[in-house]
């Protein structure tokens, strides 16, 4: 699973070029792999208490392998000689050198003239053998042992693996609607298997997609503050060395064979695009400030208005997942809260009767509030149940046979437990600044993925859904709009 994120422009006062913007990048992200390794990150903390920096140490130099039945993670050790980046072009792939053999960081206004001189070489489109990663995992690997038979190939894929992060040219997007969708659906110079593949557009619009195996949206964004950083204008560059950095292009041996598969891909991606449908929205009245004063939870209310809203494009509340990170414990995750809740279908029921007072739904609307935020603090404290749940339908699947356990136990075919993990709307929230955008598929058929954005004064919406169900985005995004000026009205704020 992938998501996207879409980042502000870089507020300079003379508009960078793309190759400019990718050297910046390759030097940021290059600088922050070298403080990983000497241990100057400092350790993030929620009221005093650290969270595990373990993804930390996967953010770069990795990538997920396909393999058949079970994919494999690879993160390759720590070192800060001869580090790269992965440039991809016109769907030609270029190895750029980013530290020399001491270990020392290239400055980035010559990183800068070798991706430019790549931008000034390269005008034909290439083979896109990155497609391969957009294939069923099974196919994925097929394809991915097929190359590695020439030695050629297998250097190729390995160098791929071994670069910090991979930076793919979008010379397709206009707009930042256009760049959020292709974030996610456009398969044109991707390689989506590297952990971070971060997109560059043509009008200077910076994206992630994110290969979500090793790493989570709330640890991501580590790099993407101290990307945006390098960006300040009173920042001033640290200059390592004088030498110049080296760029080779990534030449490659395609049979026939794997060509017609790469053709084959190409259409699906293709038909897949025109199968999804991204809406995106920002709410400008009002965001996280005004919510607290109204002695309410962010995270809660934006979870009311959904369900407010879920109800009035579907007539019914359906199972809602909502990630909680488990950064408190040694590699921890995430824990699933399940939003949807009967203290907001009490809300949601008083609401549509329409014989209420406002104090009545007010004092509805904190104990939804107070519920939401109590079972999110239960997940984050390791009192959630989903993702044990999980595990033990895990344990049975590869391991029944031999623990004697012959047929899957009950509770894992019982209607409700499978009604509870039918994630038909599918959410992620999160508060950062600089994040302009945010997206990742729906994961059921039928179903919507909603990432949002809760700022201080907005909220960014962001609905993605297949093509058949855009009809109804349309309308849940409205409705989503039209239930947070409802409440905010009922609160009196």
């Amino acid at each position: 699973m992938h998501f996207n994120i879409l980042v502000d422009r870089p507020r300079l006062k003379k508009a960078p070029t793309t190759a400019e913007l990718a050297g910046k990048v390759s030097f940021s992200v290059a600088e922050y792999y070298h403080k990983i390794i000497d241990g100057e990150v400092k350790p993030v903390t929620i009221k005093g208490v650290p969270l595990d920096m373990g993804q930390y140490k996967k953010f770069f130099r990795s990538v997920r392998i396909p393999k058949v039945n079970r994919d494999q993670f690879r993160v390759a050790s720590f070192d800060k000689r001869n580090n790269f980046v992965i440039i991809i072009y016109k769907n030609h792939m270029y190895q750029v050198n980013v530290t020399n053999e001491n270990g020392e960081i290239y400055q980035s206004k010559m990183i800068t003239e070798a991706i430019e001189n790549i931008f000034q070489t390269e005008q034909q489109e290439g083979m896109n053998v990155g497609l391969f990663t957009t294939a069923e995992r099974d196919e994925a690997a097929q394809i991915y042992n097929d190359l590695k038979i020439s030695k050629v190939n297998a250097d190729n894929l390995q160098a791929i693996a071994d670069s910090l992060i991979v930076i793919s040219i979008d010379e397709d997007s206009d707009n930042s609607q256009e760049a959020i969708e292709n974030l996610m659906l456009n398969s044109q110079s991707k390689y989506y298997d590297k952990t971070i593949q971060l997109v560059i557009t043509k009008k200077g619009r910076i994206g992630y997609s994110i290969e979500h195996t090793a790493v989570d949206g709330t640890t991501i964004f580590a790099v993407i503050s101290y990307v945006n950083e390098g960006f300040a204008e009173e920042t001033e560059e640290i200059i390592y060395t004088d030498e110049k950095p080296t760029s080779t292009k990534l030449d490659w041996e395609v049979s026939e064979e794997i060509e017609q598969s790469l053709r084959k891909l190409a259409e699906k991606s293709k038909q897949r695009k025109n199968e999804y449908h991204v809406k995106t929205a920002t709410f400008e009245e009002f965001g996280a400030d005004k919510i607290k004063r109204m002695r309410l939870s962010p995270d809660a209310f934006f979870h009311m208005a959904l369900q407010i809203a879920q109800y009035r494009t579907f007539g019914t509340l359906k199972s809602v997942y909502e990630p909680v990170s488990i950064r408190h414990f040694k590699e921890g995750r995430t824990e699933c809260a399940r939003a949807t809740s009967m203290e907001k279908w009490a809300l949601v029921q008083a609401l549509e009767n329409k014989d209420h007072h406002d104090n009545e739904l007010y004092a509805l609307m904190r104990t939804a509030s107070d519920a939401h935020s109590n079972r999110i603090h239960d997940c984050r404290t390791g009192f959630g149940v989903e993702r044990h749940m999980f595990g033990l339908e895990q344990v049975y699947l590869q391991y029944g046979e031999n623990l004697g356990v012959k047929e899957l136990p009950a509770i894992f075919k019982d209607e409700g437990y499978k009604t509870l993990r039918e994630d038909f709307l599918s959410t992620s929230g999160m508060a950062y600044d600089n994040v302009k955008s945010r997206i990742f598929g729906p994961v059921v058929q039928g179903g919507f993925g909603i990432a949002y954005i809760l700022l201080d004064h907005s909220i960014s919406i962001n609905i993605s859904c297949r093509t058949a169900e855009k009809e109804q985005a349309a309308k849940l995004k409205q409705h989503i709009i039209d239930a947070l000026k409802e409440l905010k009205q009922i609160a009196g704020k």
